[in-house]
C-alpha cells in the first residue's frame, strides 16, 4: 500500500477515450468520505467534460486540462476551507490511480476563477479554483517527453526533523 502512495505522480498527457461514468462515480465517492475539519464537508464536485469548457480552464491557467477527458472542479465555501479542498483533491487524485487512470492537481488562475464560477453557474461567494484533471495516460506521449532528469526527493532527515527543527 505504501508503494501506492509513493507512487502517485502528476500525469499531464491525455488519450482521448472518455472516462466511463461508472469510473467517475467511483472516485467521487472516496472524496465523498475524506475526512474534514469538524465534518464540514465544505467543497463540493463539479464534474466537467464539455470539451470547450476543458479548453477554456486551460486557457485560464489550468493546462493540463485542455487535452483531459474530465476535469473535477472543487468548489468550497470560501478560503478557509482550503485545507479541507486540498485533502480532497488528493484524495480524488489517489482514487483515480487506483483505478488505473492518469491525474493532476491544477488550479485556474488570474482572472480564471470568477470567469468559471460565471460559466458554470457558481455562486461568486464560492471559492473554484482547484481542478483534479483525470483521463487515460497517454504512454506514448509521456515517452516521449524530454527526459529533464526527476528532481531527486530530499534524503528522510533533510525532510523530517525530531523533536526539534
Amino acid at each position: 500500500m505504501l508503494k501506492f502512495l509513493r507512487g502517485l505522480r502528476a500525469v499531464r498527457e491525455y488519450t482521448s477515450e472518455p472516462v466511463s461514468e461508472d469510473a467517475v462515480r467511483e472516485i467521487l465517492e472516496v472524496g465523498r468520505w475524506t475526512s474534514t475539519a469538524a465534518n464540514r464537508q465544505s467543497t463540493d464536485v463539479l464534474v466537467v467534460r464539455d470539451r470547450s469548457v476543458l479548453q477554456k480552464f486551460g486557457e485560464w491557467g489550468a493546462k493540463p486540462a485542455a487535452p483531459s477527458a474530465t476535469a473535477l472542479l472543487l468548489v468550497s465555501s470560501g478560503d478557509v476551507a482550503a485545507f479541507d479542498e486540498g485533502r480532497v483533491a488528493e484524495r480524488l487524485a489517489l482514487a483515480a490511480r487506483a483505478l488505473g487512470l492518469g491525474s493532476v492537481i491544477a488550479t485556474l488562475k488570474g482572472e480564471g476563477p470568477d470567469r468559471a464560477k460565471e460559466l458554470l453557474g457558481i455562486p461568486s461567494e464560492r471559492r473554484a479554483q482547484t481542478l483534479v484533471v483525470l483521463g487515460h495516460t497517454d504512454v506514448d506521449a509521456r515517452r516521449a517527453l524530454p527526459k529533464k532528469g526527476a528532481q531527486a526527493r530530499k534524503p528522510i532527515d533533510e525532510f523530517a526533523h525530531w523533536d526539534r527543527f
